[in-house]
C-alpha cells in the first residue's frame, strides 16, 4: 500500500496506523514524504516493522510524483492507495483483496480497478456512507472520480505500468486524468460493496491550481492532433466537470455569484436534470 504524505504529521500518523492494522500476509507500506517540513515522522509503533519503508522527497513534487514514486517502489503484485488525511477502516484490506482476486479470475481480464465504499466526512459533521457505482464506459469516467480512488484504489501494478503513471503536470486532477486514459484503454470499475474507508474533506484547492490543471486537461484531450482527442460529447463532460470543481471553489470562498456562473455554465455544456451528470452512488446515508 502507499500512502504519500505532505506536511501531515497528525493526520499522516492515523493513516498509517490504520493501514498497518489491517492483518494480510506479505503486506507491506510505502509511506512517501513529499518534502515535509519538518520531515515525516513514522509512527514508533511502527517504525521498526520490516514491512514498513519511507521514501523521502526532499522538495515538494506534488501528488502526481509522490504516488508514482510509492508504486514504482511497491514489490507486491497489488497496490492499495490511501491519503494521508483519510484512513482505512479495520479488517477490510483482506476482502478487499479477496474480492478483486476472485473478480479478477471470472471477469477474465487485466483492464480492471476495484474501489469501495466509503464514509464521506466533513469536519465534525457525522459522516455519510456513499457506495460508488461501477463503471465501463469513458463516458462514464469523464463525468468525474465519484469512488474516491485516492483512499478506495485498488490495482495490479502491471496494469498501472500498462496505463502509465500518474501525470506529473497536473497539480490536481491527476486521479480524473488517469482514470480517462484507463477508460479509453478499456478498463472497468468494480466494487467491493462495503465501507473501507473514512475520506475527510480538508478545504478547497486554490482556483489557480485547478485552472492550471484545466488548461493541461484541455491540452491533453480537446486539441485535434491528440491522439488521446475526446468525441465532441465527452469533451463537453469534461468541461462540464471542470465547472462543477469552480463551483464547488467558488461555493467554498461564498463566491455566491461565481458558484452560479459555473453552474449554469456546467449545465449548458452537459445538459441534466440533476447537479451531478448521473447517480454516483448507489447508497448515499
Amino acid at each position: 500500500m502507499v500512502i504519500p504524505v505532505f506536511d501531515r504529521q497528525r493526520l499522516g500518523e492515523r493513516a498509517i496506523l490504520s493501514a498497518s492494522a489491517q492483518a494480510v500476509d506479505g503486506m507491506e507500506i510505502i509511506i512517501v514524504d513529499d518534502g515535509s517540513d519538518p520531515p515525516f515522522r513514522v509512527p514508533a509503533a511502527v517504525l521498526q516493522s520490516a514491512h514498513v519503508r519511507l521514501v523521502r522527497h526532499e522538495v515538494n513534487c506534488g501528488a502526481s510524483v509522490a504516488r508514482n514514486s510509492g508504486i514504482a517502489a511497491a514489490r507486491g503484485e497489488w497496490v492499495a492507495l490511501l491519503d494521508s488525511d483519510d484512513y482505512w477502516l479495520p479488517a477490510t484490506l483482506e476482502p478487499r483483496l479477496d474480492y478483486a482476486m476472485q473478480t479478477r479470475v471470472f471477469a477474465r481480464s487485466d483492464l480492471i480497478v476495484y474501489a469501495a465504499g466509503f464514509v464521506h466526512k466533513k469536519g465534525d459533521r457525522k459522516g455519510h456512507l456513499r457506495m460508488p457505482r461501477e463503471a465501463a464506459s469513458p463516458g462514464e469516467f469523464a463525468c468525474g472520480c465519484w469512488f474516491a480512488p485516492g483512499s478506495t484504489m485498488l490495482f495490479r501494478k502491471e496494469l498501472f505500468e500498462r496505463i502509465g503513471p500518474f501525470d506529473a503536470e497536473l497539480p490536481r486532477l491527476e486521479d480524473y486524468d488517469w482514470f480517462m486514459r484507463f477508460a479509453l484503454a478499456g478498463g472497468r470499475l468494480k466494487v467491493w460493496d462495503a465501507a473501507a474507508a473514512v475520506v475527510e474533506v480538508q478545504g478547497k484547492p486554490p482556483r489557480e491550481a485547478l485552472e492550471a490543471a484545466a488548461r493541461h486537461l484541455l491540452w491533453k484531450y480537446g486539441r485535434l492532433d491528440s491522439p488521446q482527442k475526446l468525441s465532441g460529447s465527452m469533451l463537453h463532460r469534461l468541461m462540464a466537470m471542470l465547472d462543477m470543481e469552480r463551483a464547488s471553489i467558488c461555493r467554498y470562498r461564498h463566491q455566491w455569484m461565481g458558484t452560479l456562473f459555473c453552474l449554469v455554465r456546467s449545465f449548458v455544456r452537459a445538459p441534466r436534470v440533476t447537479i451531478q451528470r448521473r447517480l454516483f452512488w448507489t447508497a448515499e446515508r
